[in-house]
């Protein structure tokens, strides 16, 4: 990694190997969606004027920008960062939902990558897949829709 890469919680001595942010492609589709919003709104303008028609396009440009900015947030606040001592995921999920999972490298039993779908594998995202010891709920970390899942695979294959 070229860049220094520090965050809240960083341990002393703990050497950041790597920090993965999704793939850009996954703001797609909530970008058409805002585009289509914003075109029915201008169309309703043009092809049947009246005194709202302001107040229309308003209420559609509102809406997409809502519809855009909250795909955006997510994508800005999440990341799955690998250190020299472990692996954190930081998951946004909306306005007031975020979930972050971490677990020692020690711990890590089996690392694999997934990729399915066509858009996926031409863009070449998928999710990372990490189990630790446990039969619990929380004893597999699932980072979704991150670039070249496989190189993350083997960068943490590599720290083990």
């Amino acid at each position: 990694m070229d860049k220094v890469f520090s965050f809240s919680g960083q341990r002393q001595g703990e050497r950041v190997i790597d920090a993965v942010k999704n793939h850009p492609f996954i703001l797609f589709p909530s970008g058409l969606k805002s585009i289509i919003v914003l075109v029915a709104g201008i169309s309703v303008y043009l092809f049947w004027p009246s005194q709202y028609s302001g107040l229309l396009i308003l209420i559609a440009a509102l809406i997409a920008f809502g519809i855009f900015f909250r795909v955006y947030f997510d994508y800005s606040q999440s990341v799955f960062v690998i250190t020299n001592q472990r692996v954190i995921n930081v998951g946004q999920n909306g306005f007031w939902k975020r979930k972050i999972t971490e677990t020692e490298i020690d711990k890590i039993q089996d690392v694999a990558s997934e990729t399915s779908g066509i858009f996926r594998t031409m863009f070449k995202f998928g999710d990372l897949i990490i189990r630790t010891a446990g039969v619990s709920d929380g004893s597999e970390i699932r980072a979704k829709n991150i670039a070249n899942p496989y190189q993350v695979q083997q960068k943490i294959a590599g720290i083990k």
